[in-house]
């Protein structure tokens, strides 16, 4: 992940987000809490997300760790 343009088409593109994905972190908890199908994101590397990514990568992680809260049907994990 080199930047947040293509963070986000990455993640459109592999959970396959519908076409009017804003592509931005509340667009994503958007679609990561209206998810009804399983789905499990094993995170690796997020020492190296954070540092190309810096404050926004923290985000991106607390995004996905808070949809996975609210959302039974999303799982998420996490490893440096």
């Amino acid at each position: 992940m080199t930047s947040k343009d293509v963070l986000h088409r990455y993640l459109a593109r592999k959970l396959s987000f519908p076409d009017y994905y804003g592509n931005n972190l509340d667009a994503l908890y958007d679609c990561l809490t209206e998810c009804q199908r399983e789905l499990t994101i094993n995170f690796i590397h997020t020492d190296a997300l954070m540092r190309t990514l810096d404050a926004y990568g923290e985000k991106l992680l607390s995004v996905f760790s808070d949809a996975a809260e609210e959302n039974v049907h999303l799982h998420v994990t996490f490893s440096p």
